[in-house]
């Protein structure tokens, strides 16, 4: 069966940039790909445009150069999405917002009370 590459997997050639710092590299530095390799897990060796060269460069590392703008929105989607989520997940609940159950908490608090009248 022949190998069919997706739409969105880089090539030789292609022209990237880099999402996140990778050594000496800087967020943000373009440069092309020069090898790609790996089965399962796709990496990269990519020659900067600051003349440094990087290998095993993940593909969440790097995004294409024509795709950059969409990634840096959808980014910021996910950041304000998270902090939503986050602030949600602060707000106390019924068991005084530590997560646990309140008949747990209620079979603890009997427990201790029961532990306490044997000791004393």
């Amino acid at each position: 069966m022949p190998f069919r590459r997706s739409s969105t997997e880089l090539r030789r050639g292609s022209k990237v940039i880099a999402v996140k710092a990778l050594g000496r590299v800087p967020e943000g530095t373009r440069g092309v790909i020069q090898l790609v390799n790996g089965f399962k897990w796709t990496r990269y060796w990519v020659r900067w445009d600051d003349g440094e060269w990087t290998g095993s460069v993940d593909a969440g590392a790097v995004v294409a150069a024509n795709a950059y703008e969409a990634y840096k929105k959808a980014a910021a989607t996910r950041t304000t999405t998270t902090k939503a989520v986050t602030v949600a997940a602060a707000a106390p609940t019924a068991t005084g917002g530590s997560g646990i159950p309140e008949h747990l908490l209620e079979r603890s608090r009997l427990a201790r009370e029961r532990k306490a009248a044997a000791a004393g």
